[in-house]
């Protein structure tokens, strides 16, 4: 019961913030400075839950779903979010909701009279009744089943905005951020931005050898990538003809360049390396290994590179999720850290592994979480 109350408070100063912030946010200052300290406040890595681990049952072809909801489940916020009432099932009205469905694996999960493996049906269930796509005993995408699920887990709060990036749910809060999109005229200069909530960050492997294809620049200093390498790639400028997007202002011919950057980050950063490409005339699966960090900070990837608070940009690795195998089949496994310790998932199959395999492996999804600062770990 001691565990249980200390979730309850621990949620319980999350959500009153949370209340605060939807009032307060008028302007990008003040919006920069709440985010900032709602992550100070709620993210402490000592989770007080049950110290051991338990793997999840294949219930047929369900790797995907169980690489995702170990994930989630080592993952503390979410777990005070879940373990503190956060989501009333008792009260809750809405129809195979997701909300409930994972309430229930958490609670199943840190049930420290158990230590055996079980499986997540309640959550299988409402992800067949909800999507005909997931429906059936078929393997899925790891990351489109992520995507889907943290869309329906948006949906079930009460409260929600959709397709509203002022919306200050604790889902939004949790796994949305904000993309800026900057387009600049070659010819007359003229700028225009747009804003856009981003639930992920994809990352092509050889987007830094494609952009110096267009650019007619050498390919022979090609190295193995790294996730900062690709992380550059992405924000990188990048010239589109005329054709594809033209300037309103002048009409010119030149084209404009486009340059993507973050404008806010959420607590929990999803970075999807594109492992899978398909086209007219071939599918395949791009086995480069990508080298990854087990803390990165991702300020010189916003919008504010030059920030004098790098602290709140700090993330600590949360989940390594692999797949094995073919573009059209295969397997997927995780690794998860839990405490000071990382333990690898495949299915119901649970061992401790060293932190050098972790960040070894042929990585698809990585899970980055916010890192508590001014909190010891």
């Amino acid at each position: 019961m001691v565990r249980l109350h200390n979730y309850i408070y621990y949620h319980n100063s999350l959500t009153n913030f949370l209340l605060v912030v939807s009032r307060k946010r008028k302007v990008d200052n003040m919006e920069d400075d709440e985010y900032a300290n709602y992550i100070a406040m709620n993210t402490n890595k000592k989770i007080c839950g049950k110290e051991g681990v338990r793997g999840l049952f294949n219930l047929g072809q369900t790797c995907y779903m169980n690489v995702i909801l170990q994930t989630l489940f080592h993952e503390p916020v979410l777990t005070a979010y879940f373990l503190g009432n956060g989501h009333s099932t008792s009260e809750c009205q809405k129809a195979n909701c997701f909300g409930c469905a994972l309430a229930d694996a958490f609670a199943e999960f840190s049930n420290e009279e158990k230590d055996e493996s079980f499986g997540a049906l309640n959550l299988l269930l409402a992800s067949w009744q909800t999507s005909s796509d997931l429906a059936g005993y078929h393997q899925q995408d790891a990351h489109e089943f992520y995507q889907f699920l943290v869309n329906q887990l948006h949906e079930s709060t009460t409260g929600h905005l959709d397709c509203d990036p002022a919306c200050r749910c604790f889902f939004h809060t949790a796994f949305f951020g904000k993309l800026r999109s900057t387009i600049t005229c070659r010819n007359c200069g003229k700028v225009s931005r747009t804003e856009d909530p981003v639930m992920d960050v994809s990352l092509d492997l050889q987007v830094q050898k494609k952009k110096r294809a267009l650019d007619g620049r050498d390919q022979s200093s090609d190295v193995a990538p790294t996730l900062q390498g690709c992380l550059e790639g992405y924000i990188s400028p990048e010239k589109l003809a005329a054709s594809e997007y033209g300037c309103t202002q002048c009409n010119s011919n030149m084209g404009v360049t486009k340059q993507l950057r973050l404008r806010k980050l959420p607590v929990i950063l999803c970075m999807q390396l594109k492992r899978f490409e398909r086209n007219r005339s071939v599918s395949e699966k791009v086995e480069t290994k990508v080298t990854y960090p087990a803390s990165i900070n991702m300020m010189p990837y916003t919008t504010s590179p030059r920030s004098e608070n790098r602290s709140q940009f700090q993330y600590d690795l949360l989940s390594v999720v692999v797949h094995i195998g073919d573009i059209d089949s295969g397997h997927y496994l995780a690794y998860c850290r839990h405490g000071e310790e990382w333990f690898k998932f495949n299915d119901d199959r649970v061992t401790v592994v060293a932190e050098s395999e972790v960040l070894g492996a042929d990585a698809y999804l990585l899970f980055y979480t916010l890192q508590a600062y001014g909190v010891s770990k």
